[in-house]
């Protein structure tokens, strides 16, 4: 007597993850057409009548969420992290964290874990969500292998990306005020008189970076100043990056900003500490402000004038649209963009 096909043997016809296969006989709508296509076609084939004792395990629920970070040092992952985890065990949900250290690839110590592998690895794993923070998707030019993984993923499992939304792959994004941060800074440094302004920090690689210094002239442009080549240095997000920043700056033999727009704050204390080893004051001989407040900034010397991207609030969005993907099965919900605000400090 020949052995009845279970959704296993489905889904290795139909070369997909058994999640699949069980979406697929649910309905579910976080299946592409093609794939869908694919697996129907099988199972017509082979005549596959499914248990409903066991479709209905495979299709259940665990009550877990997959959160993947590109950086779990950095403190804009750490407090986003700690705030999804927290409205997730609210939520009553486990969180299941990747980190694939690849933000700093150029200092990291560690191994760095590509994405594409823990796409798959989540993608065969009885995930009810995907959170994705930071990494390849970050990248001005997303590597094709990242963006079929992705594809795949999103494919199968509700995806929400804190960042950016790539054409051709679904999933839902909340975005964060990339370019108003930067206005509101350098606006702050422009209403208090300064005029030659520089901007440090954030890659050139990384979009984030790109609409920052777009709206970095843009401000400058709208009060009719212009920014100067020399006094714009981007290399990363870090505290050394902040230092070295500096000492570039110096080591053009011209005179330094009057001001300068820090990319973060972890990139404005890099670059205060620099020119405190050279005896230069802030703010009395040169002005700082951040785009990004990083927590325990405020009792920095000088506590660091700064922009609150209240990630307290963008925490609880992420959950308050997964939660919602999940509950009726909408396919995605783009949320408005949360309010920035202004936090003085000294060093302006």
């Amino acid at each position: 007597m020949k052995k009845p096909l279970t959704i296993k043997d489905i889904a290795e016809l139909a070369n997909v993850s058994i999640a699949t296969v069980s979406r697929v006989l649910n309905n579910n709508s976080w299946v592409a057409d093609k794939t869908r296509a694919k697996v129907e076609k099988v199972i017509q084939e082979q005549q596959f009548s499914p248990n409903l004792l066991a479709r209905g395990m495979i299709s259940k629920k665990t009550q877990t969420l997959a959160i993947v970070v590109s950086d779990i040092t950095n403190p804009y992952f750490v407090m986003l992290v700690a705030q999804i985890e927290n409205e997730s065990l609210r939520a009553g949900y486990k969180v299941a964290l990747y980190d694939t250290q690849s933000a700093n690839k150029s200092s990291s110590q560690g191994e760095i874990i590509l994405e594409e592998s823990i796409f798959n690895s989540i993608t065969d794993s009885q995930i009810d969500g995907v959170i994705i923070l930071g990494g390849n998707i970050d990248y001005n030019n997303v590597p094709d292998s990242y963006l079929q993984e992705l594809k795949k993923l999103s494919a199968t499992i509700p995806v929400i990306v804190v960042g950016r939304q790539l054409p051709d792959v679904k999933y839902s994004c909340v975005e964060r005020d990339q370019s108003g941060c930067v206005i509101l800074a350098t606006n702050h440094l422009i209403k208090q008189g300064y005029k030659n302004i520089g901007f440090i920090g954030g890659s050139k690689s990384v979009y984030i970076t790109r609409q920052r210094v777009e709206a970095f002239h843009e401000a400058l442009n709208h009060a009719g100043l212009v920014a100067s080549d020399h006094y714009i240095v981007l290399n990363n997000f870090y505290l050394q990056h902040g230092y070295e920043a500096i000492e570039k700056l110096l080591s053009q033999n011209e005179q330094l900003p009057e001001a300068i727009v820090a990319i973060n704050d972890h990139v404005a204390k890099g670059a205060i500490r620099a020119l405190k080893d050279r005896n230069i004051s802030v703010p009395e001989d040169i002005a700082i402000v951040s785009c990004e407040y990083f927590p325990g900034s405020e009792y920095f010397i000088p506590r660091i004038t700064t922009v609150n991207h209240h990630n307290e609030l963008i925490g609880k969005t992420v959950m308050q649209v997964l939660m919602t993907i999940l509950k009726d099965n909408r396919e995605s919900w783009v949320p408005e963009k949360i309010t920035l605000s202004l936090m003085n400090g000294e060093s302006c």
